[in-house]
């Protein structure tokens, strides 16, 4: 995420400014804190002056299947629907990345079904024993173990 200051370097600091009851937050770079904390006061009042602005003046965007407003996810906190996300996408990726760290999802994978696990690690069995065939320059057993192993990978994983 870039500034919102100067747009030119990437935001390492929030800066959250509470005016009158209403809180602004601001993602800014190093250099533009330093002026801050210069005692530039002006600037801050205009930074945060302007980014409620910002906030006020943002449309109210609807997602087009559920019919959920932004305003509406604002309050609950709560998506409509799997389109939501894309509906939202300009104003939820820099809600993601500052909860979550990256927009990214790197959380775990559902669990398989035992059968397919079992597969699995019956596949990496043989890959272990072939590279072993290889190193004992066996290369007869490795090239059997290559073959059982080609068997067992389905055809949307050879492309892969």
């Amino acid at each position: 995420m870039l500034c919102e200051e100067c747009g030119k370097h990437p935001a390492e600091v929030l800066m959250t400014t509470v005016v009158n009851g209403q809180a602004a937050s601001r993602h800014l770079c190093r250099e533009c804190v330093k002026k801050y904390k210069a005692g530039d006061l002006q600037g801050v009042l205009a930074a945060v002056l302007s980014a409620m602005a910002q906030k006020q003046q943002s449309p109210d965007i609807t997602c087009p299947r559920c019919g959920l407003s932004y305003a509406a996810f604002q309050k609950s906190g709560m998506l409509g629907c799997a389109e939501c996300y894309q509906a939202f996408r300009s104003q939820l990726a820099p809600l993601i990345t500052r909860v979550q760290g990256r927009a990214q999802h790197a959380g775990r994978r559902p669990p398989l079904d035992p059968k397919e696990q079992e597969r699995i690690n019956k596949m990496e069995e043989l890959r272990m024993l072939m590279e072993a065939a290889v190193a004992m320059e066996n290369f007869e057993e490795a090239a059997r173990l290559r073959d059982e192993l080609r068997a067992m990978v389905p055809a949307r994983e050879e492309k892969e």
